[in-house]
């Protein structure tokens, strides 16, 4: 199993200030391997949107002597020493940030930038005077990096970068990316759009410097750019508006509004404008929102894909082998298209709690195989809550539970190392080092019996299309109204999934995810086999199923497979083809997500509660472990209530002659196994937080 560490490395009591990355020491690799740690993100090589000369002297610049003395290093080197220990750096893209910041400079030699001190002459420094060569006096010339400069797609050569990538309003202001900006210093960072070759041309330099650093992974931060611009009611760039012209060319009937409109011509942009809207409407009240949407929806899937298969080529270009990873945020379905194009998916998670294995066992199925990263949200949910309690010697339990549990669902909760607490706290987030190193060295000793596989017998559909309409009109594209006031959709559907795998998770079933593409974002191969190992297939409101995957359930069902279908389901198939799954013999159709698990076997026997989590992880050897989570966390005493004498069992049809107990800081003991009627069941004398019992 993959072990990432969230390895951002801000100061404490500090600001964390993107998007260059505090300078990195020797110490702290030697830490992450004490943590168990092999792979960082967020973790280096960030600068390359403040200017390449910037990326370049964090990757390759002088370290003074006295620097040396303490163990500083600038990034290429640090690299090479996390390799030595077997941790993978991953360069980290800032994919949405341009940014300008205020310095002062005597002399051509900045003496401050972004926290002044009254020292030199006043101005600024990023992507403007990197274009137009008025920054640093070291700073290398735009056309060293761009020869022959960077030509736009109006056929112009750029003469200011940080004004060209710009996302923009409707009314062409430009967009900031808000949540990375600290109020007060006088910081800018411009949400950029990937729509704009220009900025793709300038992320394939960020992204060669990287990989000349030696970097083995390169990870893209916020790779739904521009669809995210959604929040602050864009992106209304030259970029966006030709891509939606070609878009809406390339269908096979226009939309109604536009009757009579030449679309050779069109301009979304200006056609708005004419009809009175103005910046500030939510985007939901614009006519051809739903195209709109779509047309972004397949530009960052196109986008994406550019910029993760050139990181590749550029790697085997050099001789070398690089991973990608992405950010895919909450793992919302317009990330799903873009799965194929990275070996390790990166969640932040758009709601940190301190319990929902669901949303775990959501990522394993998205991630498909690949590892799946997650790291905390500073703004949503319990991060800063659950670090102040740890500043203050508590809610250690809390702490371990948030990484056990991901463990637990097959899945990794990165360790923070100085991880981000967004920027309105001056603050990061670090645990002390004792802590994190026995959590960390804890899923060390599970990685023999842990596996992104398992031996479930249910599967919950993920049908993309379905939920994808629910997810555009939610409060996500509205920021809770801070730049539009946001509207209920007219004509929204009903989306089930998420209540029925907590629904799930909360009374002890097992399941895994099985995702439905989105046939016009990526290729389908969903096929009966693609259920065939699953006893029952859950299917929540899957109302806009393809005829393919359709056809692929009628095809399991008629092998001998039953579904439960909760809420609608194909109703955009042709007429009454639907009706031949949902009166089949072998479906139970609900309309209440909360009744779903009473219509599934369970794959664990016991006496199980919301309190528990559990999973059953395949090997490498086709035996199975059992991974149980004890939530029973009390406030009066700070600590999990552990749970004895528990009677556990786990249904397999495998032979099963031997059983371990696996609980983290004791050792592993035998444990007596008796298999009756198809149950392999121990009795385990005490589980604190966590525990894996093998069956082999």
């Amino acid at each position: 199993m993959e072990r990432g560490i969230y390895f951002d490395g801000w100061y404490p009591n500090e600001h964390c200030y993107h998007p260059a990355l505090p300078p990195r020491r020797l110490t702290m690799a030697d830490d992450v391997a004490e943590m168990g740690g092999t792979m960082l993100v967020w973790a280096g090589l960030g600068g390359g949107v403040i200017s390449l000369p910037y990326l370049e002297e964090e990757a390759f610049g002088r370290i003074p002597q006295r620097f040396r003395q303490h163990g500083y290093v600038n990034e290429s080197e640090f690299v090479a020493y996390a390799k030595q220990h077997g941790i993978d750096l991953f360069g980290i893209v800032f994919e949405a940030q341009a940014w300008e910041f205020p310095a002062e400079i005597v002399g051509g030699e900045v003496v401050a930038q972004n926290q002044l001190r009254g020292v030199g002459t006043q101005t600024t420094t990023g992507l403007r005077e990197f274009s137009t060569d008025t920054g640093p006096a070291d700073w290398k010339p735009f056309r060293h990096y761009f020869p022959d400069g960077l030509v736009n797609s109006d056929g112009e050569q750029v003469t200011d970068l940080w004004e060209e990538v710009v996302s923009r309003d409707l009314e062409g202001r430009p967009l900031h990316a808000h949540w990375v900006e600290v109020d007060g210093k006088g910081q800018a960072c411009r949400l950029a759009d990937r729509n704009n070759p220009v900025w793709r041309e300038y992320l394939k330099a960020i992204v060669r410097i990287q990989i000349d650093a030696g970097a083995p992974g390169v990870q893209l931060d916020e790779t739904d750019v521009p669809l995210l611009a959604l929040r602050y009611g864009g992106c209304f760039c030259k970029d966006c508006m030709k891509g939606f012209r070609a878009f809406l060319l390339a269908q096979d009937e226009a939309p109604a509004e536009l009757a009579g409109v030449e679309l050779e011509t069109f301009d979304y942009r200006a056609w708005l404008l004419a009809q009175g809207f103005r910046a500030g409407t939510a985007p939901q009240r614009l006519p051809l929102y739903a195209e709109y949407c779509r047309f972004l929806q397949v530009s960052i899937t196109e986008t994406f894909h550019e910029i993760a298969s050139y990181v590749k080529e550029y790697a085997a270009s050099q001789g070398r082998k690089v991973r990608v990873a992405g950010n895919f945020y909450d793992c919302a379905p317009f990330y799903e298209a873009m799965v194929p194009d990275v070996d390790v998916l990166v969640t932040e998670m758009r709601e940190t709690r301190y319990q929902q294995p669901w949303y775990f066992r959501h990522g394993v199925g998205l991630a498909a195989g690949r590892p799946l990263v997650a790291v905390e949200n500073p703004y949503g949910g319990v991060t800063e809550d659950l670090l102040r309690r740890i500043q203050r010697g508590t809610a250690y339990d809390l702490f371990r539970l948030s990484i056990f549990e991901a463990n637990a669902m097959g899945a990794n909760m990165s360790l923070p190392y100085g991880s981000w607490l967004g920027t309105e706290v001056k603050d990061s987030y670090w645990v002390p080092k004792d802590l994190a190193v026995a959590t960390g060295q804890a899923l060390v000793s599970l990685d023999g019996v842990t596996s992104q596989r398992s031996a479930h017998s249910v599967a919950v559909a993920y049908s993309v299309p379905s939920v994808m309409r629910s997810m555009m009109d939610s409060d996500m594209f509205s920021d809770d109204g801070r730049w539009f006031e946001p509207v209920e959709a007219v004509d929204a559907r009903p989306a089930s999934y998420w209540e029925t795998i907590e629904a799930l998770s909360r009374t002890g079933h097992t399941f895994d995810v099985i995702v439905l593409p989105d046939e016009g974002l990526r290729p389908d191969a969903t096929a009966p086999e693609t259920f065939a190992a699953y006893r029952t297939v859950v299917v929540p409101d899957a109302w806009n199923i393809s005829v393919a995957q359709h056809a692929a359930l009628m095809g399991y069902l008629e092998a001998g497979g039953s579904v439960v279908v909760n809420g609608a389901y194909g109703t955009e198939l042709p007429d009454g083809a639907a009706d031949a799954l949902l009166h089949h013999e072998r479906t139970v159709v609900l309309d209440d997500a909360t009744a779903v698990p009473g219509h599934v076997a369970s794959d664990v026997v016991g006496d199980f509660d919301e309190s528990m989590a559990v999973s059953v992880h395949l090997l490498d050897d086709d035996s199975v472990a059992l991974h149980l989570v004890n939530f029973d966390y009390q406030e009066e005493t700070d600590r999990v209530v552990p749970r004895t004498d528990v009677r556990v069992g786990i249904r397999t049809d495998r032979p099963v002659t031997t059983a371990t107990l696996h609980r983290p800081g004791l050792p592993v003991v035998s444990v007596p196994l008796t298999v009756a009627d198809g149950v392999a069941s121990v009795d385990i004398d005490r589980i604190d937080l966590y525990c894996v019992v093998h069956c082999a």
